[in-house]
């Protein structure tokens, strides 16, 4: 093309569903004035989703197979945490065919195969979600350049609501994956000793069942499959965003955390994780050490609404123009393709 704007084949296909998938729903508005983007899913079946289909179409993005692209290719290939990238040597063609490879892990760990595309010299640029990532997924990148990329989230998508109601209300919201629970789980929500309080959890499977399968959930509890309800409305109808981690689970950034705290649900979280770098303790929410100072902080929140309402109030600030500042998200993201 003749115009200067980066041409970027992005492997995957954007969902409400999964931090990637999301992730790629959120970018597709940022970067497609600024860049020639081409989605290329794993499997055909996506084109059926006439939902993303028109999404893709509303923002003058191509989608196609990669073996209908030509068979030359000037650009990027761009995936994050797409499970297939490796195993099924998708970056290795893409590299084949004359794509400069990018790739997100977006997790604390290195995905099959990619370590032995990185020795192999499949990979141009990594990308980090954060300091915390960076440090634990660098050194097997060696030399490959960095970039800090982040999470955009666009505000309007989670718009913030004013709440005062008769029941108060607790809840995560996550991938279904076993590990970001800690073993305790529904006894420490329960344990928090709040009065006449609802749980929420979204999205709850199978695999979480087994894992709780000694606990008796009774009528304070709604175990939502994932989009039972649509997201917002579900981040919504929580007071407080009560995330307590697995302990060999770390998180690399906290998308549900900033997604809650845009709508005003304020956080309290575990110490440890890039979550410290999202969470102003004592003004939008709450950095908690043990079990202790949850329930301590839950508590306050619960009885002091004054309170409550400010920092739901912070947390909207905070997440809309500090967390989800456009401009410095696109800046992060054209940096990439630039060098």
């Amino acid at each position: 093309m003749s115009d200067s704007k980066p041409s970027i084949y992005v492997f995957g296909w954007p969902s409400h569903v999964g931090g990637a998938d999301t992730k790629l729903a959120h970018l597709i508005p940022l970067l497609h004035h600024h860049c020639h983007l081409t989605i290329v899913p794993n499997e055909r079946r996506h084109f059926q989703d006439k939902f993303w289909t028109r999404f893709l179409s509303n923002h003058g993005v191509r989608y196609a197979m990669f073996n209908d692209l030509p068979p030359r290719l000037e650009g990027y290939a761009l995936s994050m945490s797409n499970q297939c990238f490796f195993t099924h040597r998708i970056a290795h063609r893409a590299k084949e065919r004359g794509l400069a490879v990018v790739w997100s892990s977006e997790m604390m760990w290195h995905h099959e195969g990619e370590l032995e595309a990185v020795q192999a010299g499949i990979l141009d640029k990594v990308l980090y979600t954060s300091e915390l990532q960076k440090a634990a997924l660098g050194p097997g990148y060696g030399s490959i350049p960095g970039f800090i990329t982040g999470n955009y989230i666009e505000p309007g998508q989670f718009p913030f609501l004013d709440r005062r109601r008769p029941e108060f209300t607790i809840g995560r919201l996550s991938r279904a994956a076993p590990e970001k629970y800690p073993e305790d789980f529904p006894v420490f929500y329960e344990a928090l000793e709040l009065p006449e309080t609802r749980f929420r959890v979204m999205a709850w499977d199978d695999r979480l069942a087994r894992k709780f399968r000694w606990h008796r959930f009774d009528q304070r509890w709604d175990l939502l499959k994932a989009e039972q309800e649509p997201q917002v409305k579900f981040l919504q109808s929580l007071d407080l965003f009560v995330y307590p981690l697995g302990h060999n689970f770390v998180e690399s950034w906290g998308r549900s955390t900033v997604e809650a705290m845009l709508t005003g649900a304020i956080p309290l979280v575990p110490p440890g994780h890039h979550l410290e770098q999202l969470v102003v303790h004592g003004e939008t929410g709450f950095l908690c050490a043990d079990f202790l100072d949850y329930r301590e902080h839950a508590f306050r929140l619960l009885i002091d609404y004054p309170l409550r309402a400010r920092m739901s109030k912070a947390c909207r600030e905070h997440a809309e123009n500090r967390l989800c500042n456009r401009d410095q998200h696109l800046e992060a993201w054209l940096a990439v393709f630039r060098s």
